[in-house]
């Protein structure tokens, strides 16, 4: 009798924890599924963001570059011949120089949101590097211009030294100028990259990193 009963019950119940593996499995699936396209469409999302804002920036320092080279090499002819006569005409000069605003909004973004975190190693790398350099570069065209044009450092009988610390002032800029150009490029195609292989459905196994001209 017992062994009747067994035969009726157990297939039933075999059957039944099966379903509910079977769904257990596919709710799990559907979550995983779930999530990890809300992190495809967060993570497109910021490299949409991180492509515009450096296309910007890049545009930003390019045009700003041929005048602050052009600055340099006037200064420096002044310097050269010693011809500076006032410090109103140094400042005049100087005052020509206007610092490049440049934005970080998508990288501040990244970082608040927890995006960065779900992006390739590589790419995050050449990300970090991108906007530490643009961040330094930041630093030294304000911190530099306040000095050259602050009234201590400027006097009739100290404007050669004057004329050469802008000199070497502009050296700074104009070569980071350079630097960040071309890190920009850089950093432009492989973000690109990145959102072209999403687009193809292609998980990137690693974007190759940027160089870092700062440090060869």
């Amino acid at each position: 009798m017992t062994s009747n009963v067994t035969s009726v019950w157990l297939p039933r119940v075999l059957f039944e924890s099966a379903l509910i593996v079977v769904s257990i499995l596919v709710a799990l699936g559907l979550d995983e599924w779930r999530q990890n396209r809300q992190n495809a469409d967060v993570i497109r999302h910021a490299l949409t963001s991180f492509l515009s804002e450096v296309q910007q920036n890049k545009n930003r320092v390019d045009d700003a570059t041929p005048f602050n080279q052009g600055l340099r090499l006037v200064l420096n002819r002044h310097y050269i011949d010693d011809d500076i006569e006032s410090v109103d005409e140094f400042v005049s000069m100087v005052e020509t120089y206007s610092p490049v605003v440049l934005q970080s909004t998508a990288w501040e973004t990244a970082l608040a949101t927890g995006s960065l975190a779900k992006m390739d190693y590589n790419l995050v790398a050449a990300l970090s590097l991108t906007y530490s350099l643009q961040n330094r570069y930041q630093l030294a065209s304000r911190s530099g211009f306040s000095e050259l044009t602050s009234p201590q450092n400027l006097a009739e009988d100290t404007l050669k030294l004057a004329a050469y610390n802008s000199v070497r002032y502009l050296d700074n800029i104009t070569g980071m100028e350079t630097e960040l150009g071309v890190i920009y490029g850089e950093a432009t195609i492989i973000i690109q990259s990145a959102i072209d292989a999403m687009d193809r459905g292609v998980t990137m196994p690693g974007a190759p990193p940027v160089r870092d001209l700062a440090h060869p």
